[in-house]
């Protein structure tokens, strides 16, 4: 999928029907880390404001996970990410779901399964989310994360299915998902215990994040 052109506009308006929390929610929320998991394919975003919201696949079960899923983005994105300062200091100017269209492809295989028998190709049409991102204002050392940050094209994060031949490691069937927005939640066993110490200890506690 191609990069997000600068120069494009903002993103038409998707159904209002969309599973997670609106994504103009976000718009002037200020980065201060962006934190991916290592177990699953979601990506933390966490705001200067104590809000942490995850990107997340539509229909993913961690406990049924079904084909390999990740969330990938747009080069200039990943750059901003994947920086020491991991997006701190961005304010998001925009943000909203777009849909997207994109090749998708399963390999035939004949009945001894041991030859390839050319492939089905389809065109899938999938939910992004889309970012426009401002920078925040530098301190006086002009050490505020990205205060030198001047793109203001957009952005884009989407989901994407594959699976590959065990045996020659070829990529046999891709496709893509819908992603979604959604508040990051402590778990039930998280909350009972944060329960159990605050009757032991008689004081408030403050939640870790579950990634």
């Amino acid at each position: 999928m191609a990069g997000a052109s600068p120069t494009r506009a903002r993103p038409p308006p998707l159904r209002l029907d969309h599973v997670g929390i609106n994504p103009a929610a976000l718009i002037g929320k200020t980065l201060t880390a962006v934190r991916p998991s290592a177990k699953h394919p979601s990506l933390t975003l966490c705001f200067a404001d104590g809000a942490r919201v995850q990107i997340c696949v539509d229909g993913y079960d961690p406990v049924h996970r079904g084909l390999p899923k990740a969330l990938e983005m747009d080069a200039a994105l990943q750059a901003l990410f994947s920086a020491p300062e991991g997006g701190r200091g961005l304010t998001v100017a925009d943000c909203a779901l777009i849909t997207l269209e994109d090749k998708a492809f399963a390999v035939k295989s004949r009945p001894n399964d041991k030859e390839k028998d050319g492939e089905d190709r389809w065109d899938q049409r999938h939910l992004g989310v889309a970012f426009k991102f401002a920078a925040a204002e530098a301190d006086a050392e002009g050490e505020e994360g990205n205060g030198s940050y001047m793109d203001v094209g957009w952005h884009c994060v989407w989901a994407i299915l594959q699976d590959h031949d065990q045996t020659t490691g070829e990529c046999v069937f891709r496709t893509y998902d819908d992603v979604y927005l959604e508040h990051l939640q402590r778990s039930p066993r998280k909350q009972r215990h944060n329960r159990d110490r605050r009757k032991s200890s008689g004081g408030p506690l403050s939640a870790s994040p579950v990634l």
